[in-house]
């Protein structure tokens, strides 16, 4: 006989991993999805039992076929089961008091998302058939060790339905590249003062404007975005110079970290892409970028041809991709109510440094050799910095 599309799900192993390095992904994340049950008996909903994850952030996401966002729950929304406590204390902070490992249960309902929302709810949206999917996302940034996966039930009027358990270790059931796994963004926006160089003529201007990110203008824009995070993002040709980028750094703080007791974002980095492959190459998280005295960072992007600076050298090292256009990405996840750097609130159409300042990132070419010598020289990296912008 065969069996209902709720009931095929139930497979041994319910969670797998998105293994496509497509969609610009963070190397710092990893993405779990599960594949809910379509049109399951009327009255039916999904629960998810957890623990508070040791690791820098987690969210779960659900998705439609086309990895259209339709609902999230933050982790610090989740509310502990009774007896446990939550590691999380607001959309930027944890608690160093709480150890991971205190429990919470979350549901997911069939129908359309409520603008007020119960407690540890999901909806799947609205437009129900038996031919669309609903996926469920878990992010995670910074993992301290392998995460304890969430079993996943079926609850129905007749009793629960297990899915499954654990992470699926086979290519069986993962999504094809025609079914993308689930990822941060796709094709966030080149800088529109950026000229398009189809004759690979490398552009006159030492400026590496970077934009903010507010959705492409035509095709699936959200494809696969994570709603917690927002970017700014710059492309770079690889014309045999290096790219030094400065701006002021967000405060963050780890898991067992003590300061500061509020910091300005969960995390941020910058990452390094292939602009046409949308494919990752590198990223920085915050704590691998050095910071001066003044809160400021500097990262220097060069190819495999140039010198590495030593790792006390004041500056984080991304590479160029194997490609002429290199895309880089700065993100921020969870900004504090009141960070005046916050990359979500620059209104679309302003400047970014008129919004937030020197937290908005500045980039600039800079010949190998001038910097080469100007390092040696003990030049500050402000000072650096001047120098490869007024070079000709």
């Amino acid at each position: 006989m065969y069996a209902p599309a709720w009931a095929q799900a139930s497979a041994g192993c319910d969670w797998y991993e998105a293994p496509v390095n497509l969609a610009y992904p963070e190397t710092n994340a990893r993405y779990y999805q599960v594949d809910l049950p379509v049109r399951p008996p009327s009255g039916s909903r999904i629960r998810i039992e957890g623990e508070y994850l040791a690791t820098r952030y987690f969210s779960f996401q659900i998705y439609d076929s086309r990895y259209a966002p339709i609902d999230e729950l933050s982790d610090y929304k989740l509310v502990p089961d009774t007896g446990s406590e939550s590691t999380l204390l607001g959309p930027s902070a944890t608690n160093p008091d709480v150890a991971p490992g205190g429990r919470y249960t979350a549901v997911v309902n069939y129908g359309t998302v409520k603008t007020v929302k119960p407690k540890n709810t999901l909806y799947t949206g609205a437009g129900i058939t038996s031919s669309r999917k609903f996926r469920l996302v878990l992010r995670t940034y910074l993992e301290e060790s392998q995460v304890s996966l969430p079993k996943i039930v079926l609850e129905t009027p007749t009793g629960d339905r297990p899915l499954g358990g654990g992470l699926c270790r086979s290519s069986a059931g993962q999504p094809s590249e025609t079914g993308l796994p689930m990822l941060d963004s796709l094709l966030l926006p080149k800088p529109p003062d950026e000229p398009v160089l189809l004759s690979g003529i490398p552009s006159p201007s030492r400026n590496v404007p970077f934009a903010v990110y507010y959705g492409a203008q035509t095709g699936n824009s959200e494809f696969g975005v994570n709603k917690n995070a927002a970017y700014m993002s710059a492309t770079v040709r690889n014309r045999g110079e290096l790219v030094l980028i400065r701006g002021r750094a967000p405060s963050f703080r780890e898991r067992t970290g003590t300061t500061p007791a509020v910091p300005d974002v969960r995390y941020w980095s910058f990452c390094q892409n292939n602009l046409l492959l949308t494919t990752v190459v590198a990223c920085r998280a915050d704590r691998e970028i050095p910071v001066n005295d003044n809160g400021n960072y500097y990262v220097v992007i060069a190819d495999n041809g140039a010198p590495r600076l030593p790792s006390n050298s004041g500056y984080a090292m991304l590479p160029y991709t194997s490609a002429l256009s290199g895309f880089v990405i700065y993100r921020q996840l969870l900004p504090a109510e009141d960070f005046v750097g916050a990359i979500n609130t620059v209104p679309r159409g302003t400047a970014p440094k008129k919004v937030i300042g020197d937290y908005a990132p500045t980039a600039t070419y800079c010949p190998v050799s001038l910097f080469q010598s100007s390092f040696k020289a003990g030049k500050t990296p402000d000072q650096i910095y001047a120098a490869c912008a007024a070079a000709r």
